[in-house]
């Protein structure tokens, strides 16, 4: 073979081979593309199997499935090979009662090639129910002719029920918002009403037509606006959520509506305000009772004035008026009734209140109405007087007291009388707490009392002073009863026709550590106040009828001898007495005739029945009873009948006068001839003469005391007078 043909079937081989790489490239290239591909559809697999929505293609002329996303079979519960083989289950798993729409809208658009979307329900192959909300675009050729339809369809049960749930909120809301029982309403940000129930617009008196004309400025109380107003603004700002008042509001009538109001600021989902919703609940009710509530815990109940609690709180004021403005002055006036107690005994308690609320009308009456009157409990009123320029000003409300007092009260039938005892205190003694002031106003009517009663005094320092000895006293009394720093002395009481002892008044001693003796009449009236008579009256009695005892046994030889023991008012009071009396004559082993007890004409008088009561009881255990101081007290001859007393004393201010007054000769004559009618003897107080002595014989008195036979004893000296005394 020539050169040239082997040249040339090289040149054709080497071009064959060249071909076969080009196709070799080309097969690459093609298996590369592939590759891509395939790893292209792997991804969009993947995709279309994790996105919610399900994507789908769909021939526009066939209506054959052209694609389906995996998603598929999760929504509708159906494989996706079963709507390849049967498009026409996409369209049969409609609801019901959607499916007429759903389809007609499907066909038309297909029909018209128009883009649609469209909402409705399918039922699953296991019952339940989901909502599929469909969108779906047509694609066009190079003709412009809709050849398939592109879309998405997604699940959108969650938010169907969201919405329902959010419908069946806001209907619930709106039954909530208009039957609600108190007041609702929504307002704007300038404060308009929007929206309003029935219960405001009820408690308000507006219809709801009229309160959305308006404002909650127009009918708010102008001293509650500003807060209001303010805390709105802290909403407004977001500084607050929410806040909640107590507020008034401006009914249509013009009636004040006590309301709580609560107000909670709504805001878009940006935060930026959009209205107020309140709520307006109606408190006026709680709000009186509330109010009716206060006025009672500061007023009496009885007469309607103020109270301790409240006369307290304005004595305070008062006092810090007085501390922070020169000259300026305030007094006090403590009132208490005098002997208001015989008002309750003789016509009864339901007299004695009217005639308290009475007399609380005339103390109105008697200051200017800046001024206070008020009822601390039982008798006793205090006055406040306001910016006072002088005591005179105090003095002459005192005096209108007085006067208005003194005029007769009528009363369901009855004509009663009253008088006060008043205390004057002033704020320019210095005062720094209120209580002092009125404990000196309490303390100036006590000695007003203790002077003679219906009168006034004014304040005196020393009269404090003396309420701190007494205090003092009555600390040093308790301590005293403690530690037995008392003694019974014992008075002689004498037979005035043979001369002889015929027995003892047991009077008790005082020997204080320091002070040394103290009268009786410095201790007794605390121990009266302060009840500790009660168990000093018990020592004494024990003590009394102990020694006299003693002396039976020990002068066994010499005439039985009396012991004489005063009992006291509250004694007298004490429901046991009798019981105690016979125990002690028991623990002591005395003989009850050998016991005399005393008691004041007074102490009688003022326990008329109880007193009785207890005497016929004493009589019974053959005890002896005596009536103390008779002829000082108030006229008891139409009662001395009734009680079984057994002797009369004649108080020794009568004894003491028989010389230089005729009349006092006659009390003391009628007083014997008295206690003989009434088959009584007779014990004469106070002789310190022959002259008294030689004319009570001839007046055929009985017994006699006083220093002209012997001061008190001593128990040994007591003694002594027994062992020289006359024997049987």
């Amino acid at each position: 073979m020539s050169n040239q043909k082997l040249e040339q079937l090289f040149l054709k081989q080497t071009a064959q081979l060249k071909h076969i790489e080009a196709l070799i490239l080309e097969a690459q290239n093609l298996k590369q593309e592939l590759e891509q591909l395939r790893e292209q559809e792997e991804r969009f697999r993947q995709i279309a199997e994790n996105v919610r929505e399900v994507f789908f293609m769909i021939s526009a002329q066939t209506d054959e499935i052209l694609y389906i996303s995996p998603t598929y079979e999760k929504v509708w519960g159906r494989s996706c090979q079963s709507l390849y083989e049967n498009p026409q289950s996409w369209l049969s798993a409609i609801h019901p009662e959607d499916s007429l729409r759903a389809i007609a809208t499907i066909e038309t658009q297909f029909r018209t090639g128009d883009e649609f979307e469209e909402e409705y329900r399918i039922v699953r192959p296991d019952g339940s129910v989901r909502w599929i909300w469909v969108r779906a675009f047509p694609i066009r050729d190079d003709r412009g002719e809709v050849n398939r339809f592109v879309g998405v369809a997604e699940d959108i049960t969650k938010r169907k029920e969201a919405e329902e749930a959010l419908k069946k909120s806001e209907e619930q809301f709106r039954l909530t918002f208009e039957m609600a029982p108190i007041g609702m309403a929504i307002t704007t940000l300038d404060g308009k009403f929007k929206r309003v129930n029935q219960a405001l617009c009820d408690s308000l008196g507006y219809t709801s037509q009229e309160l959305l004309q308006l404002s909650f400025t127009d009918i708010s109380h102008p001293e509650d606006l500003e807060l209001h107003l303010s805390l709105e603004k802290k909403l407004a700002e977001g500084k607050e959520e929410d806040f909640q008042i107590e507020k008034r509001y401006l009914a249509k009538d013009n009636r004040v509506v006590d309301t709580l109001l609560k107000v909670v600021i709504v805001r878009d989902s940006n935060g930026k305000p959009l209205h107020f919703n309140n709520q307006i609940l109606d408190i006026t009710e709680r709000k009186q009772m509330e109010r009716q509530l206060l006025h009672d815990a500061l007023h009496d109940a009885l007469t309607k004035l103020p109270n301790r609690a409240l006369f307290m709180d304005r004595l305070e004021q008062e006092l810090k008026r007085a501390q922070t403005q020169e000259k300026y002055e305030f007094a006090v006036l403590f009132l208490d009734l005098d002997r208001f107690k015989v008002v309750n005994d003789s016509v009864g308690h339901l007299i004695g209140d009217k005639l308290l609320i009475k007399i609380a009308r005339r103390l109105e009456e008697c200051i200017n109405p800046t001024d206070t009157v008020a009822r601390l409990g039982g008798d006793e009123f205090t006055i406040l007087l306001e910016n006072i320029q002088s005591i005179e000003e105090a003095t002459l409300v005192a005096e209108r007291i007085y006067h208005a007092l003194a005029l007769p009260f009528h009363l369901d039938g009855y004509e009663l009388f009253t008088s006060a005892s008043i205390g004057i205190a002033l704020s320019s003694d210095g005062y720094e707490k209120p209580e002092d002031i009125l404990r000196d106003a309490d303390l100036t009517m006590y000695s007003a009392k203790e002077r003679g009663k219906a009168r006034y005094e004014v304040f005196d320092p020393s009269m404090h002073e003396l309420a701190i000895k007494r205090l003092q006293l009555e600390t040093d009394l308790r301590r005293g009863l403690e530690r037995q720093e008392f003694q019974v002395y014992y008075q002689p009481i004498t037979s005035l026709q043979t001369g002889n002892l015929s027995g003892f008044e047991a009077l008790a001693r005082w020997q204080h550590p320091t002070r040394g003796l103290i009268s009786p009449t410095e201790f007794i009236p605390i121990a009266e106040e302060t009840g500790l008579i009660i168990s000093f009256g018990n020592w004494l009695l024990k003590e009394a009828c102990q020694q006299l005892r003693h002396w039976q046994v020990k002068y066994n030889s010499h005439p039985p001898l009396k012991i004489s023991v005063n009992l006291s008012g509250k004694q007298l009071t004490e429901q046991n007495l009798v019981d105690k009396i016979e125990e002690i004559l028991q623990e002591t082993n005395l003989d009850g005739q050998f016991l005399k007890l005393e008691i004041t004409e007074s102490i009688l008088m003022d326990n008329l029945e109880t007193a009785t009561n207890i005497l016929l009881a004493l009589r019974e255990k053959n005890i002896q009873l005596s009536i103390d101081d008779f002829g000082t007290g108030y006229s008891s001859l139409s009662y001395l009948h009734r009680f079984p007393v057994d002797t009369l004393k004649i108080d020794r201010s009568f004894i003491e006068q028989m010389q230089s007054n005729q009349g006092n000769s006659a009390i003391v004559k009628t007083i014997v001839t008295l206690a003989h009618i009434l088959n009584m003897d007779v014990i004469a107080e106070g002789i310190e003469n022959t002259s008294q002595l030689a004319q009570l014989k001839l007046l055929k008195c009985e017994h006699g005391q006083g220093y002209y036979f012997s001061k008190p004893l001593t128990k040994e000296e007591a003694e002594e007078l027994i062992a020289s005394s006359p024997q049987w």
